[in-house]
């Protein structure tokens, strides 16, 4: 009798181990469920400056969540906040209205400026900082967000477009022009008020000899203006397509429809509109009204005093020496960014 309850247990307990053993087993050796959500980015430089990799082919990656969309899938605007590496960079020109055209573009809600000038691709010390540091300049930005820093010096610099390119083939650039004739003599401005006065008057500052009839063209001043030769040496590591000219004249006196030109280049939703400005009459140039989509949003005013100084009354024969000179530069510049900019 003992015997056969013995075997009935036996017989009982045996199929239970056998399905605890299964059941260890199967949980053992089974996979974790997991899925894979595919992320599109808005353009190559969302990716490239979210990553901080250069990718030449793929403008999307992968990523792996739990099947339970856990923690960590979704994270809060705040932590998304970074200091990203530009997207976009003005590098020029000086005097050319680089501070209008910054200040413009922070209206856009998909645009983060850095307001300072960082001088990091003209400026040795700077250079030799390394990336990170110049990310460190940059103000924090959320995927998607267009970050844009500016230094007209870049545009000047022999050295700067071959450093841009090491950071970025994919970078667009931004170039703001004016009246070559006028940019020199807006510099002189700014320089004799650095020097506190203590330059000659501008038609001995620009010309040599005692007649005055041959112009100095290798100071900065006269320099500058030869857009279409600084231009070309940025065509060496950058196709057209990768820069925008935009007209300071045009931006003075109609900013919406330069701007939207400036959106469209960018790949960005028209925003910027009439509206938005207003003229100083004082000085004849454009101010931020304050206000977007008919509700105040941001400070109104106008650009700091320092813009739209009186200029000297340079003699004609000056301004036509100056004008004689630019005038070939001016329209081959015209064939290379297939834009006439009428400068006389």
């Amino acid at each position: 009798m003992a015997a056969w309850l013995d075997g009935r247990k036996v017989c009982v307990v045996l199929p239970l181990v056998g399905l605890l053993l299964f059941c260890i087993y199967n949980v053992m050796l089974k996979e974790p469920k997991t899925k894979y959500k595919k992320i599109e980015f808005a353009n190559y430089d969302d990716l490239l400056f979210d990553l901080d990799v250069d990718i030449n082919n793929s403008t999307q990656m992968w990523y792996w969540s739990t099947s339970q969309g856990g923690a960590g899938t979704k994270k809060s605007n705040k932590s998304l906040l970074q200091r990203r590496l530009p997207n976009v960079i003005i590098i020029g020109v000086r005097k050319g209205g680089t501070r209008a055209l910054l200040e413009f573009l922070k209206i856009h809600p998909k645009i983060k400026a850095c307001t300072a000038e960082v001088h990091f691709f003209d400026n040795k010390k700077n250079y030799q900082l390394g990336l990170d540091w110049y990310r460190q300049q940059m103000p924090e930005s959320s995927p998607g967000k267009i970050t844009i820093e500016k230094t007209p010096a870049y545009f000047v610099t022999d050295e700067a477009p071959e450093r841009v390119y090491k950071m970025s083939r994919t970078i667009k650039l931004l170039v703001i022009v004016r009246d070559p004739t006028e940019r020199a003599i807006s510099d002189y401005v700014q320089v004799w008020l650095k020097k506190r006065g203590k330059l000659p008057p501008f038609e001995r500052f620009i010309t040599k000899g005692k007649e005055e009839k041959v112009l100095r063209t290798s100071i900065s001043t006269v320099q500058i203006g030869v857009y279409v030769e600084h231009l070309r040496k940025w065509l060496k590591y950058f196709p057209i397509s990768q820069l925008h000219f935009v007209s300071m004249e045009e931006l003075t006196t109609n900013p919406a429809k330069e701007l939207r030109a400036v959106e469209k280049f960018l790949n960005i939703e028209p925003f910027i509109k009439e509206e938005h400005f207003y003229i100083n009459q004082t000085k004849r140039f454009p101010c931020f009204s304050g206000y977007v989509d008919g509700k105040k949003k941001r400070n109104s005013g106008c650009l700091s005093e320092s813009k739209g100084r009186p200029h000297p009354i340079v003699r004609d024969d000056i301004r036509n020496l100056l004008q004689d000179y630019y005038r070939p530069y001016n329209q081959e510049l015209y064939k290379e960014v297939q834009r006439d900019f009428h400068w006389p």
